[in-house]
């Protein structure tokens, strides 16, 4: 009778012992569950964050895009006299050079600037022929690019 009352409190002390490992497996669930729960709800806020974040910065690349695209135009500057006034006698090839500094200056000052602009710009400095020549000096010494199109022309 001894060894059977020993034998039931073993068992008794297994059982026990069983049902503390189940309640602390079941409870290690769900910590592990509760943990998961909140790493998603973190993650789930960071994007949100994040998302925010990169749209205000979109919007931001946006506007000065837009402000740097839609920029108004300068006003016309003041008729400028040429910086050497070409002297009576003058060969051609001097008039075309001293009408290629003009140029150059004027795109070096204003930036790509359409040929229609840079033609009434420079028209009381020479011909349209003198024009020509003086565009071509300056693309010739690799002084200025056009555009794909032909119609900007800017310094290099």
């Amino acid at each position: 009778m001894a060894a059977r009352k020993d034998k039931s409190t073993l068992t008794e002390a297994g059982k026990k012992v069983g049902m503390a490992l189940a309640r602390s497996g079941h409870t290690m669930e769900e910590t592990g569950h509760k943990m998961k729960k909140a790493a998603e709800k973190i993650v789930k806020k960071a994007a949100k964050k994040a998302e925010k974040t990169v749209e205000s910065a979109i919007g931001k690349v946006k506007k000065e895009v837009s402000e740097l695209t839609h920029k108004k135009a300068p006003c016309a500057p003041p008729e400028k006299s040429p910086l050497f006034k070409p002297e009576k006698g003058m060969t051609v090839e001097g008039q075309i050079g001293f009408l290629a500094g003009d140029i150059f200056e004027y795109l070096s000052e204003n930036g790509p600037t359409p040929l229609a602009k840079i033609t009434s710009v420079m028209k009381n400095r020479g011909g349209v022929a003198l024009l020509g020549a003086a565009l071509g000096w300056l693309a010739r010494e690799a002084k200025i690019s056009f555009s794909k199109d032909g119609t900007k022309i800017s310094v290099l």
